[in-house]
């Protein structure tokens, strides 16, 4: 039997909800991510920039990492998106080698993925970009 999860909006006061978290807790660093949303059209890249700027506005000096999805089939418009409003590193993890990709990653694509922080990179090389692999995954 296949159970498959209906995805809800995102929480319209999850940014301002996670930005008076995070000053309350006075942090200077902070990683936000989120399971792939391929059910948004802009695959969450909007909520993503909400995010920052809620945090922004409650803490001025914090610094904001994103670790993001591949936007599969979204790239454009959720880089359209954090263009306008970027995080001060923007990460997107590859996980594996190409060749491990496609059994360690169903469904993902090594290039796409290689794509999206190349092409981030070229819209703001002045922003640390970065990945993470995976070591002796199983």
């Amino acid at each position: 039997m296949l159970l498959m999860a209906v995805q809800s909006r995102p929480d319209a006061n999850e940014p301002q909800k996670l930005a008076q978290t995070i000053a309350d807790m006075a942090l200077r660093y902070v990683v936000i991510t989120s399971v792939d949303r391929d059910d948004l059209r802009d695959g969450g890249a909007q909520h993503f920039a909400d995010c920052i700027t809620a945090i922004r506005e409650k803490s001025p000096n914090i610094k904001i990492e994103t670790l993001v999805p591949d936007f599969r089939g979204r790239m454009d418009r959720a880089l359209d998106i954090l263009t306008a409003t970027p995080p001060d590193v923007f990460n997107h993890n590859l996980e594996n080698v190409p060749r491990l990709y496609r059994q360690v990653r169903p469904g993902a694509d090594y290039n796409w993925s290689l794509k999206l922080l190349e092409r981030f990179k070229e819209a703001h090389p002045h922003i640390p970009t970065k990945s993470g692999l995976m070591v002796g995954p199983g």
